[in-house]
Order: C-alpha cells, then structure tokens, then sequence
C-alpha cells in the first residue's frame, strides 16, 4: 500500500500556485501606481485635498505647510514636465499672497485657491 500524501501535497502546491496565479496577474497588470511626474502631482493634489481653504498662519500653520509641501512637489514635476508648469503656478499662488500679506484672505486670494484647486481637478482627471 503506498502513501497517497506526495500526491495530495503536489496538488495542494499545484492549486496554491495557480489560484495565486489567478488573482495576481489580473491585479498586477490593472493595479498600477502612478511613477515619477504622475506620482508628484497625485501626491500633490492629494495634500491639497487634505487643506482647508484657509491657510491663516496664525490659525492653520498646518495646513499652510501642508500647501507649500504640495507647491514644492509640483515645481518638482514641473521641471521634469514643462507642460505641469501651470499646475505649479496655480498651487504656489496661494502662498505667495499670504508670504506677501501674512493673511488669507480676500479676494484675490480666494480666487488662487479656487484657481488650485481646479488645476489640481484638471491635472489628476
């Protein structure tokens, strides 16, 4: 009488082996993350989303960190990718008026966010 136990092994190896075949590959070649300038501005435009309007040093140095980091992040892709230079632009100026005014506020500034904001809907739709 001979040992069935190398044959059910082999078959349990055989079954693991192509079950993960079968949900690995799939997901492998549908699951990509963004790389290199793609990355940046999801990355980017991520922080953004995470910010309140409100980037009042006084009050919200958090999010005002969080926005600068964000504005850094697509300068970086923008110097790899000119045509990102605009996204750039748009999330930098929202900084550049509370570094000019140390406030966060009027209109020119409310317009900036809301500018960013679309730049950001633009560049990751």
């Amino acid at each position: 009488m001979s040992s069935r136990w190398p044959l059910v092994v082999t078959g349990l190896v055989a079954g693991l082996v192509f079950g993960a075949a079968a949900v690995g590959i799939p997901w492998a070649l549908t699951s990509g993350t963004p790389t290199g300038t793609d990355a940046d501005v999801a990355a980017s435009c991520a922080a953004i989303a995470r910010t309140d309007n409100s980037l009042d040093p006084a009050a919200h140095y958090a999010d005002l960190r969080r926005w600068g980091a964000a504005a850094e992040l697509a300068a970086a892709a923008a110097e790899a990718d000119p045509s990102l230079k605009p996204l750039s632009e748009a999330l930098r100026k929202p900084i550049d008026i509370v570094s000019a005014r140390f406030s966060a506020d009027g209109p020119e500034y409310a317009a900036a966010v809301t500018n960013a904001r679309q730049a950001c809907a633009d560049a990751t739709s």
